[in-house]
């Protein structure tokens, strides 16, 4: 399958562009973005008929030569509920396989661990091994993360509040992920599964209601398939904040680009 560039993007001088390769369980995508244009974006799922998505992006990737040019930045965003976070003065490279071990059954895959500084945190996150091979043999320098770590550094680098909590929520078709913060500190973060209509409203109060959050005074920041969410949460919370950095682009992929 082979894709057209629009003309904007001058590929004989590639080393102006990040290009943002997003893993996920259902489909792969990618973004190239000039960080010289904040307007130049271009967005893709690539389809074919492979069965699975990285049969799929595999496909398209070697279809399309522009994937291997040397870019000034390429970065590989680990979608994947296979994940924990573990402050990171406690957090020691030799004890990432008990940690994993800790909270998931069976093998995760490659184990990869992401040290972010603000917040303190380490991000543990798995990877097929076939995946991570193949994108270590087709490019020369990469930058693999976690894909709620775009998200903790945009909300707390970007958004403080000085006096309430905040807490963000993400909505991807079936799938929930859900960080919570007081001021700059950050208290919580998770991933669900949605397999009912109502599943993303009960977890978001669920975990509001554990965390103790104010229904009038702390906020809530809602991003990606969050229509019917918002419309269902103004029952019960004031401060709802609908998200929308770029439209149709996941968001963890247009805040990576924010936090360069």
């Amino acid at each position: 399958m082979k894709i057209q560039l629009p003309d904007k993007f001058d590929l004989n001088h590639p080393e102006r562009y990040f290009l943002i390769i997003e893993v996920h369980p259902i489909q792969f995508c990618f973004l190239l973005y000039d960080p010289q244009d904040d307007f130049s974006f271009f967005y893709r799922i690539p389809e074919n008929e492979q069965p699975n998505a990285f049969a799929r992006f595999q496909n398209v990737f070697f279809d399309n030569e522009f994937f291997t040019l040397p870019f000034k930045k390429v970065y590989i965003i680990n979608y994947t509920p296979i994940f924990t976070y573990v402050p990171t003065p406690l957090f020691e490279e030799k004890d990432k396989k008990e940690y994993m071990k800790f909270h998931f059954i069976g093998q995760p895959g490659k184990i990869l661990c992401q040290n972010l500084q603000k917040p303190p945190v380490s991000i543990l996150h798995g990877m097929p091994e076939e995946i991570y091979d193949f994108f270590h043999r087709s490019f020369e320098h990469i930058h693999i993360v976690h894909h709620t770590a775009p998200l903790i550094r945009y909300f707390r680098n970007k958004i403080q509040l000085e006096n309430w909590n905040r807490m963000i929520v993400n909505k991807q078709g079936k799938y929930l992920d859900i960080l919570c913060f007081s001021h700059a500190d950050f208290l919580l973060g998770n991933h669900f599964i949605c397999l009912q209509p109502a599943d993303a409203l009960c977890y978001t109060l669920f975990v509001w209601r554990q965390m103790q959050f104010n229904q009038l005074k702390d906020f809530i920041y809602v991003m990606g398939d969050k229509t019917d969410l918002i419309r269902q949460l103004q029952i019960y919370i004031q401060n709802i904040i609908p998200v929308d950095l770029t439209p149709d682009i996941p968001f963890e992929m247009t805040a990576l680009t924010l936090c360069e």
